[in-house]
């Protein structure tokens, strides 16, 4: 649905300014995975009395969806209803096959020895509660299925079930359940592309809440620029209605807003460049939050990817490795931001990124970090080493580590090596681990 052509600008409604734009995305985000009491305005959704209902005003819904978000329908939703305790259990069983414990611990360890979460943090059960305080409708890729959670306001039900039958009709076009668990282990590839699943999802979602919103006078058209939208403000938004979210930590809270509030800004942004095409799907999807966070860099033939950056076997004799992933440039940001507290630093700095690998390692004296970044341009790489220095500086003030960063020309692109080592490692020991490779975009 989109806004009727040929008005006149005399005594034309205003749409809301960016703070009201904010507010209204926030209701729409809570009706898809916000607090489930957060209403009491209209009839509640039960197991017993509006399965069917829900069944039947999904149907009525699927043909302008389709519509909306350019997806072709093949058939009714399977529509169902959870209850609190189902959805527990279904939430403990995804945690336990996404993030086993082994992995959840090497997680933990790895963002701890960056300075981005505290050593003890329990991140599956935070993630549990985090979701259970959130979510009241989702569709399960695995079994083809829109769920609503029991004791829904209708008065949200509505707006659930277009973001929902917006990603089954995505799974009808590109498998999610494949695409998702081909994505569990690459950090960044899987941000990017859960970003433009839910930017998708959201822009039709807010779409048709302008419509009737509006009365059909407004479509996303008339959106002012999307980039307005801060997930800092709808964490000031969310903040009495989602405790959990608000005591997180900040790559936490921002790694489950970012494919939100930043798909939507992406998904706009295609948009605005290329017309409704086509939906961000197959060879359209982002594979790094460098081209959500700069969309630009995702259309056609000028599309930036990442260069690979591999780190050589074996490990030094008497080390293991605990973990190793890629942050991409929303979490090189984070990290910035979060040690040295300038976002306005921490985004130029961050710009430029073109690929990242880190290696936690274990061995003599405890844990060590082995990160390599590449870098568009010379400048690019400086000014992040710059950045990186102050950050570890900020990150041990009082010394005891065996810190260094790099800048190096590695088979001709820039990069940044950044080697965090017990103080007692002997000089040398971890050069050969930090030797990085680069190759071909992934």
């Amino acid at each position: 649905m989109t806004a009727s052509r040929g008005r006149t600008r005399r005594g034309r409604p205003r749409l809301p300014d960016a703070a009201g734009l904010v507010a209204s995305l926030l209701v729409g985000l809570a009706a898809c995975s916000g607090a489930p009491d957060g209403g009491t305005s209209g009839r509640v959704v039960t197991p017993t009395g509006e399965v069917e209902a829900l069944r039947a005003r999904a149907a009525e819904l699927q043909p302008e969806v389709e519509t909306l978000s350019g997806l072709a329908g093949g058939g009714p939703v399977a529509v169902g209803i959870r209850s609190r305790p189902e959805l527990e259990a279904f939430l403990v069983e995804e945690l336990e096959r996404q993030l086993p414990p082994e992995r959840e611990t090497a997680v933990v360890r790895s963002y701890a020895r960056l300075g981005l979460v505290p050593p003890d943090l329990e991140l599956a059960p935070l993630l549990r509660d985090l979701l259970l305080e959130q979510v009241v409708g989702y569709y399960d890729p695995a079994r083809d299925t829109l769920w609503v959670v029991a004791g829904v306001d209708t008065a949200l039900a509505d707006a659930v079930l277009v973001h929902e039958i917006v990603h089954a009709l995505q799974d009808r076009a590109q498998d999610l359940d494949s695409l998702l668990r081909a994505n569990l282990k690459a950090n960044d590839r899987a941000t990017a592309a859960q970003a433009a699943l839910e930017g998708h999802a959201t822009l039709v979602m807010l779409e048709w809440q302008l419509a009737r919103l509006t009365a059909g006078r407004f479509g996303v058209e008339d959106l002012p620029d999307l980039s307005v939208l801060d997930e800092g403000d709808l964490m000031e938004a969310a903040g009495l209605a989602m405790p959990a979210l608000t005591s997180a930590p900040r790559v936490v809270r921002e790694s489950l807003l970012f494919p939100y509030v930043g798909g939507l800004r992406f998904v706009r942004a295609r948009e605005r460049a290329l017309g409704r095409t086509s939906p961000p799907l197959g060879e359209a999807m982002p594979e790094t939050t460098e081209q959500v966070l700069h969309p630009e860099k995702s259309f056609g033939a000028d599309r930036d990817r990442p260069v690979a950056v591999r780190l050589p076997e074996p490990v030094p004799e008497g080390w293991r490795e605990v973990h190793s992933d890629g942050l991409g440039e929303l979490e090189v940001r984070i990290w910035l931001e979060e040690l040295v507290g300038d976002p306005a630093d921490a985004k130029r700095a961050s710009e430029g990124w073109d690929g990242d690998r880190y290696r936690l390692l274990e061995g003599p004296g405890g844990e060590a970090l082995v990160w390599v970044s590449a870098w568009d341009t010379a400048t690019d790489a400086e000014e992040f080493a710059a950045a990186a220095r102050d950050a570890l500086a900020s990150r041990y003030p009082d010394g005891g580590r065996a810190v260094d960063v790099r800048r190096e020309l590695t088979g001709g692109v820039a990069t940044v090596t950044v080697v965090d080592a017990p103080a007692d490692v002997a000089p040398g020991t971890l050069e050969a681990v930090a030797r990085a490779r680069i190759g071909e975009p992934r």
